[in-house]
């Protein structure tokens, strides 16, 4: 008898471990500058993501287990980005990361990611070549679908072929959809009359406005394409309208911010972006996120990148139950997997072995400082990602 109590003890010890071990949370580590020049579109997505969190959570977790996500702010400083991605795989043994807006910071988390073998999705850097690069995934489009989209909108719906580009030559992403610009208005039958330089650091944007007046008063331009981040899209279009141009100003993504409104004024009226999603659209999903959004945060989403954040942990979630671990080398195989998912950003799939999603594009305008869906746009035409560094 007493041998059998020792062995029922013993079971029991077994049996309680298992019951604990399997309550630990799901680790989910989050990367984002919540600080700097791309904390206004950081923020909402690092907002996103914990709404996500919370919900699946209070809907009874993953597998049974909460999601428990670590958020660090690397406040655009490359080496807080490098000393996050080893605190968070080594201390607090992440099952996957979730990072960035922009493709500069992707860069260097997802290189890391890879080499310790963490699956790593970004919900809004769109640089095409992220996941040949890193083997990443994105929530997002990529920059040919965006920049082809403008560019087809610019030329099919408007009947404008002569741009002129600004790149930021100190911003990957800049670099790269101006390129892909460029590739898909030639495509269109459009042509690039000039392209223009500048960094990102600058806040002196006159000698290029001027130049840039002098091409429109001679009739040679019909409108300008801006690589721009968050943090001056806003103030380049100020410096624009100051200096005489008034042009068209195109740009993507990194428009989408309140900043564009905030600092811009009245010379953002009219400007014209392609971003994610339209948070005006009126379907179910996307009005009851922006409820829950408000509920959670007493203010609407930001912008589409709230949206994305939100649909990055939905992913991940997605990926660990379909697979039924946490693992991170079986998470990748979760998300190949997945088919017709319904995010707020859109209908997510990933296919033929792609890690970027085919989704379509929001064409937004400035009116009466909002910002107005104008079309939803899937190009017809796609760059090749490797015309882009």
């Amino acid at each position: 008898m007493k041998r059998l109590l020792v062995i029922m003890l013993a079971l029991f010890v077994v049996l309680a471990g298992t019951m604990v071990f399997a309550q630990e949370p799901i680790k989910i580590g989050i990367v984002m500058n919540l600080t700097g020049p791309w904390a206004s579109i950081d923020n909402p997505s690092a907002n996103g993501a914990k709404l996500a969190a919370e919900q699946i959570n209070k809907a009874g977790g993953v597998l049974g287990r909460q999601i428990d996500l670590k958020v660090i702010d690397t406040k655009a400083d490359e080496g807080e980005t490098s000393a996050a991605v080893v605190r968070l795989v080594e201390n607090e043994k992440v099952s996957a990361l979730i990072g960035y807006g922009d493709t500069h910071w992707v860069n260097i988390a997802a290189s890391m990611a890879k080499e310790y073998g963490v699956p790593f999705m970004t919900p809004g850097a769109t640089h095409p070549r992220i996941p040949e690069r890193f083997g990443a995934w994105l929530a997002c489009f990529g920059d040919n679908a965006q920049a082809s989209a403008i560019a087809e909108y610019a030329v099919k719906d408007l009947g404008l072929k002569r741009g002129v580009v600004w790149v930021d030559t100190a911003v990957d992403f800049s670099v790269a959809v101006c390129a892909f610009f460029a590739d898909a208005l030639k495509h269109y039958g459009g042509e690039v009359v000039y392209e223009d330089y500048f960094e990102v650091t600058w806040k002196d944007f006159s000698a290029m406005s001027a130049r840039l007046k002098e091409y429109q008063d001679r009739g040679e331009v019909d409108f300008v394409y801006v690589g721009a981040i968050p943090d001056n899209c806003g103030l380049i279009a100020k410096q624009l309208r100051d200096n005489g141009v008034t042009i068209p100003m195109y740009g993507e993504d990194g428009f989408d911010t309140p900043l564009l409104v905030e600092t811009g004024g009245e010379a953002a009226e009219g400007v014209i972006f392609a971003t994610h999603v339209s948070l005006e659209d009126p379907s179910p999903i996307i009005q009851q996120f922006k409820a829950d959004y408000q509920a959670m945060y007493g203010t609407p989403p930001e912008n589409a990148f709230a949206a994305l954040g939100y649909d990055a942990v939905k992913l991940m979630a997605k990926a660990i139950e379909l697979v039924g671990s946490d693992a991170p080398e079986k998470i990748p195989e979760g998300l190949a997997q997945i088919k017709d998912f319904q995010g707020v950003s859109g209908t997510i799939s990933y296919e033929g072995g792609s890690q970027i999603p085919n989704k379509s594009v929001s064409v937004i305008e400035v009116k009466d400082g909002k910002f107005v869906t104008v079309k939803q746009i899937a190009p017809e035409y796609l760059s090749d990602p490797t015309i882009a560094k």
